[in-house]
């Protein structure tokens, strides 16, 4: 996740409609319906460069010694940052649609080309960038996360496929479940297991799906699966996947598959999913009262923001140590969540 590590996705028109008139609900286990409110989490802001005017976290690598985000300068230009072990690094102008990185510090991303509104893979490793190729010569590449190994996930085509491509470079489709025509990779778990999700066609819903490391494919089961019930899986990290589902009308509903969701989802209730770790705890962003909570061990604690009807706070990425990463207003912050 990363983690939603992480926070990725595409689900036709049903979202449009995902978030009107929301409610924190009860959860879907009598645990969770018990859990405590905790301590919240203690918000620190990152260092940035000087004369940033405004900046971003992408993503953070599991261990937490990587960050990667953006700043805006005074002339209102975008760098790529790379933080390590707290201090940021500018790597430039040139790429900064960032989307992931690793405990090696590789950072992956794409930019789109006003022209021909291609949109272009990238690989940054050991100080250089590097172009992901496509399926075919010419074709969109959008990575979206990469693993500990360097294997990194994303999509890839005219109407774009899911796709990984190896520590080495390769791209290689992933299998498309029984009728499924296209879809991606949202992200990318540490022993090669791919979650996202696909899609009938053009005008049907997305649905949740997740590639095991030997390549199968499967379907993620739904809360309330029906003809106008849509759903992705944003994040997995330990065997945990993160998501939502959206519906015709009404609210989107946060789910968490865990150990292969062969009992189906839990309930997280109603808004969107940010971020999940490898010890189970995700954080949520609620609806309509826009907060974000840490739900760890049976307990929510909350990721203070401003209170307000907009959310101000996003959370891209969750360490396993409990220490959220993300955006403050215009600001590059961490959440410690960690327990004393």
């Amino acid at each position: 996740m990363r983690a939603i590590t992480r926070t990725r996705g595409v689900l036709c028109a049903l979202a449009l409609v995902a978030t009107v008139n929301t409610a924190w609900p009860a959860a879907s286990t009598a645990a969770d319906r018990a859990a405590a409110y905790g301590e919240p989490c203690v918000r620190e802001q990152l260092a940035v460069p000087a004369g940033t005017h405004r900046a971003g976290v992408y993503d953070a690598d599991p261990t937490g010694r990587f960050q990667v985000g953006y700043t805006m300068d005074q002339d209102f230009v975008y760098h790529l940052i790379r933080w390590t072990d707290g201090v940021p690094e500018d790597l430039g102008t040139a790429r900064t649609g960032a989307t992931g990185i690793n405990a090696h510090g590789d950072i992956v991303g794409s930019e789109s080309d006003p022209e021909t509104y291609r949109s272009a893979g990238w690989l940054y490793r050991n100080g250089e960038f590097t172009e992901l190729p496509g399926i075919e010569p010419g074709f969109d590449t959008q990575p979206t996360a990469v693993s500990e190994d360097g294997t990194v996930s994303g999509a890839s085509g005219q109407r774009p496929v899911p796709v990984v491509w190896s520590p080495a470079g390769g791209v290689r489709p992933l299998d498309l479940p029984p009728g499924g025509s296209g879809g991606r990779g949202t992200d990318i778990d540490d022993d090669g297991t791919v979650v996202g999700w696909t899609d009938s066609g053009p005008d049907t819903a997305t649905h949740a799906t997740r590639w095991s490391p030997d390549g199968t494919v499967r379907r993620l089961p739904e809360h309330r699966p029906g003809p106008e019930t849509g759903s992705t899986a944003e994040a997995v990290r330990g065997g945990t996947v993160l998501g939502y589902e959206v519906y015709a009308t009404g609210p989107s509903t946060i789910l968490r598959w865990r150990d292969g969701a062969a009992a189906g989802p839990d309930v997280l209730g109603e808004g969107t999913p940010q971020a999940v770790n490898g010890r189970g705890s995700v954080v949520v962003r609620t609806t309509p009262d826009t907060k974000l909570w840490l739900i760890q061990n049976g307990v929510r604690r909350s990721l203070p923001t401003d209170s307000t009807p907009y959310p101000t706070g996003e959370v891209t990425a969750l360490t396993d140590a409990d220490i959220a990463y993300g955006r403050w207003n215009s600001t590059p912050v961490r959440w410690d969540c960690r327990l004393p």
